[in-house]
Protein backbone atom coordinates (compact mmCIF):
# COMPACT_ATOMS: atom_id res chain seq x y z
CA UNK A 1 0.00 0.00 0.00
CA UNK A 2 2.89 2.38 0.74
CA UNK A 3 4.33 1.94 -2.78
CA UNK A 4 0.99 2.72 -4.41
CA UNK A 5 0.65 5.81 -2.24
CA UNK A 6 4.19 6.92 -3.15
CA UNK A 7 3.56 6.41 -6.88
CA UNK A 8 0.33 8.41 -6.72
CA UNK A 9 2.12 11.23 -4.86
CA UNK A 10 4.96 11.30 -7.41
CA UNK A 11 2.53 11.37 -10.35
CA UNK A 12 0.54 14.16 -8.71
CA UNK A 13 3.71 16.19 -8.07
CA UNK A 14 4.94 15.69 -11.63
CA UNK A 15 1.62 16.79 -13.08
CA UNK A 16 1.65 19.95 -10.97
CA UNK A 17 5.29 20.83 -11.69
CA UNK A 18 5.57 19.95 -15.39
CA UNK A 19 4.76 22.75 -17.81
CA UNK A 20 2.82 21.70 -20.86
CA UNK A 21 2.73 23.25 -24.31
CA UNK A 22 -0.27 25.60 -24.64
CA UNK A 23 -3.34 24.02 -26.23
CA UNK A 24 -4.35 24.68 -29.84
CA UNK A 25 -7.98 25.04 -28.76
CA UNK A 26 -10.19 24.86 -25.70
CA UNK A 27 -13.38 25.90 -24.00
CA UNK A 28 -14.02 28.18 -21.05
CA UNK A 29 -17.24 28.67 -19.09
CA UNK A 30 -18.44 30.85 -16.26
CA UNK A 31 -18.66 29.15 -12.85
CA UNK A 32 -21.57 26.69 -12.51
CA UNK A 33 -22.51 27.00 -16.22
CA UNK A 34 -25.13 25.97 -17.41
CA UNK A 35 -26.60 26.69 -13.97
CA UNK A 36 -26.99 30.36 -12.91
CA UNK A 37 -23.73 32.01 -11.93
CA UNK A 38 -23.12 33.16 -8.34
CA UNK A 39 -23.26 36.74 -7.07
CA UNK A 40 -20.24 38.79 -5.96
CA UNK A 41 -17.76 37.01 -8.18
CA UNK A 42 -14.47 38.06 -9.70
CA UNK A 43 -12.87 35.38 -11.87
CA UNK A 44 -10.07 35.63 -14.42
CA UNK A 45 -8.93 33.15 -17.07
CA UNK A 46 -5.55 33.49 -18.80
CA UNK A 47 -5.88 31.79 -22.18
CA UNK A 48 -2.86 30.95 -24.31
CA UNK A 49 -2.12 29.19 -27.60
CA UNK A 50 1.38 28.33 -28.95
CA UNK A 51 3.77 31.06 -30.12
CA UNK A 52 3.39 31.96 -33.81
CA UNK A 53 -0.41 31.92 -33.61
CA UNK A 54 -3.11 34.39 -32.65
CA UNK A 55 -5.82 33.45 -30.19
CA UNK A 56 -9.38 33.62 -31.50
CA UNK A 57 -12.31 33.56 -29.06
CA UNK A 58 -15.97 32.95 -29.94
CA UNK A 59 -18.79 33.07 -27.41
CA UNK A 60 -21.11 30.08 -27.92
CA UNK A 61 -23.64 31.33 -25.37
CA UNK A 62 -23.83 34.51 -23.32
CA UNK A 63 -26.50 35.29 -20.73
CA UNK A 64 -25.24 37.98 -18.33
CA UNK A 65 -27.36 40.57 -16.53
CA UNK A 66 -27.90 43.42 -18.98
CA UNK A 67 -27.11 46.99 -17.93
CA UNK A 68 -25.91 50.23 -19.55
CA UNK A 69 -22.19 49.91 -20.35
CA UNK A 70 -22.26 46.43 -18.75
CA UNK A 71 -21.98 48.18 -15.39
CA UNK A 72 -23.35 45.47 -13.06
CA UNK A 73 -22.26 42.07 -14.40
CA UNK A 74 -19.88 41.62 -17.33
CA UNK A 75 -17.24 39.55 -19.06
CA UNK A 76 -14.31 41.61 -20.33
CA UNK A 77 -11.89 40.43 -23.03
CA UNK A 78 -8.34 41.82 -22.74
CA UNK A 79 -5.36 41.38 -25.08
CA UNK A 80 -1.97 43.00 -24.36
CA UNK A 81 -3.57 45.23 -21.68
CA UNK A 82 -6.09 46.53 -24.24
CA UNK A 83 -9.81 45.91 -23.72
CA UNK A 84 -11.21 44.25 -26.85
CA UNK A 85 -14.75 44.16 -25.48
CA UNK A 86 -16.91 44.27 -22.37
CA UNK A 87 -20.06 42.19 -22.74
CA UNK A 88 -23.39 41.51 -21.08
CA UNK A 89 -26.95 40.77 -22.16
CA UNK A 90 -29.02 37.79 -23.10
CA UNK A 91 -29.93 38.25 -26.76
CA UNK A 92 -27.98 39.17 -29.85
CA UNK A 93 -30.14 42.31 -30.06
CA UNK A 94 -28.77 43.61 -26.74
CA UNK A 95 -26.35 46.49 -27.25
CA UNK A 96 -23.42 44.92 -25.35
CA UNK A 97 -23.84 41.33 -26.60
CA UNK A 98 -20.98 39.92 -28.75
CA UNK A 99 -23.43 37.97 -30.98
CA UNK A 100 -21.43 35.23 -32.76
CA UNK A 101 -18.53 37.37 -33.96
CA UNK A 102 -15.07 35.93 -33.25
CA UNK A 103 -12.71 38.12 -31.26
CA UNK A 104 -9.07 38.01 -32.39
CA UNK A 105 -6.29 38.73 -29.90
CA UNK A 106 -3.29 40.72 -31.04
CA UNK A 107 -1.02 37.84 -30.01
CA UNK A 108 -1.20 34.33 -28.58
CA UNK A 109 -2.63 35.33 -25.18
CA UNK A 110 -5.93 36.67 -23.98
CA UNK A 111 -7.57 37.31 -20.62
CA UNK A 112 -11.22 36.95 -19.70
CA UNK A 113 -12.43 38.76 -16.59
CA UNK A 114 -15.89 37.88 -15.27
CA UNK A 115 -17.38 40.26 -12.67
CA UNK A 116 -20.75 39.96 -10.95
CA UNK A 117 -22.42 42.04 -8.26
CA UNK A 118 -25.12 41.13 -5.74
CA UNK A 119 -28.07 42.77 -7.50
CA UNK A 120 -29.31 40.01 -9.83
CA UNK A 121 -33.10 40.16 -9.81
CA UNK A 122 -33.38 37.13 -12.06
CA UNK A 123 -31.19 34.14 -12.85
CA UNK A 124 -28.61 34.34 -15.60
CA UNK A 125 -26.56 31.41 -16.88
CA UNK A 126 -23.28 33.18 -17.65
CA UNK A 127 -21.27 32.22 -20.70
CA UNK A 128 -19.41 29.54 -22.55
CA UNK A 129 -16.79 30.32 -25.17
CA UNK A 130 -14.49 28.43 -27.53
CA UNK A 131 -10.90 29.52 -28.22
CA UNK A 132 -8.50 28.33 -30.89
CA UNK A 133 -5.11 29.05 -32.42
CA UNK A 134 -5.27 30.89 -35.73
CA UNK A 135 -2.27 31.16 -38.04
CA UNK A 136 -0.88 34.68 -38.32
CA UNK A 137 -0.88 35.96 -41.89
CA UNK A 138 2.58 37.54 -41.75
CA UNK A 139 2.32 38.86 -45.30
CA UNK A 140 -0.75 41.00 -44.71
CA UNK A 141 -0.20 41.71 -41.01
CA UNK A 142 0.29 45.26 -39.86
CA UNK A 143 3.69 44.31 -38.44
CA UNK A 144 5.18 44.27 -41.96
CA UNK A 145 6.96 47.59 -42.40
CA UNK A 146 8.17 49.20 -45.62
CA UNK A 147 5.46 47.64 -47.78
CA UNK A 148 4.85 44.04 -48.82
CA UNK A 149 7.77 41.64 -48.25
CA UNK A 150 7.41 39.99 -51.68
CA UNK A 151 7.23 41.76 -55.02
CA UNK A 152 5.11 39.16 -56.91
CA UNK A 153 3.74 36.03 -55.18
CA UNK A 154 3.57 35.57 -51.43
CA UNK A 155 2.44 32.28 -49.92
CA UNK A 156 1.40 32.31 -46.28
CA UNK A 157 2.66 29.26 -44.41
CA UNK A 158 2.33 28.17 -40.78
CA UNK A 159 4.42 30.62 -38.81
CA UNK A 160 6.04 32.29 -41.85
CA UNK A 161 5.66 33.10 -45.55
CA UNK A 162 7.43 32.22 -48.81
CA UNK A 163 8.15 34.55 -51.70
CA UNK A 164 7.97 33.33 -55.25
CA UNK A 165 8.12 34.79 -58.73
CA UNK A 166 6.21 34.31 -61.94
CA UNK A 167 7.63 32.10 -64.73
CA UNK A 168 11.06 33.16 -66.07
CA UNK A 169 11.76 35.36 -63.06
CA UNK A 170 13.87 34.64 -60.02
CA UNK A 171 13.67 36.05 -56.51
CA UNK A 172 16.65 38.00 -55.31
CA UNK A 173 17.19 37.63 -51.57
CA UNK A 174 17.98 41.34 -51.37
CA UNK A 175 14.58 42.93 -50.68
CA UNK A 176 12.89 39.81 -52.16
CA UNK A 177 12.27 41.43 -55.53
CA UNK A 178 11.69 39.43 -58.72
CA UNK A 179 13.93 40.10 -61.69
CA UNK A 180 13.98 38.49 -65.11
CA UNK A 181 16.09 35.35 -65.17
CA UNK A 182 18.49 36.58 -67.86
CA UNK A 183 19.32 39.76 -65.96
CA UNK A 184 20.98 38.09 -63.00
CA UNK A 185 24.64 37.26 -62.95
CA UNK A 186 26.64 37.25 -59.72
CA UNK A 187 30.22 38.43 -59.85
CA UNK A 188 32.22 39.09 -56.70
CA UNK A 189 29.00 39.15 -54.66
CA UNK A 190 27.58 41.91 -56.88
CA UNK A 191 24.53 41.54 -59.08
CA UNK A 192 25.07 42.63 -62.68
CA UNK A 193 22.27 43.03 -65.18
CA UNK A 194 22.45 41.78 -68.79
CA UNK A 195 20.11 41.17 -71.76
Amino acid sequence: MDRVHLIICLLWACMNVCECEPAMFGEVSSPQYPQPYPANLQKQWDLEVPQGYQLQLTFNHLDIESSPDSYYDSVTVVSDKKVLGKFCGRNSTDRFHPVDKPILATGNRLQLVFLTDDSNHESHLGFTAFFQAVDIDEYSSSSVENGPPCSQICLNTLGSYLCSCYHAKVAVKIHLHCLSFCSLIKKNHKILTFC
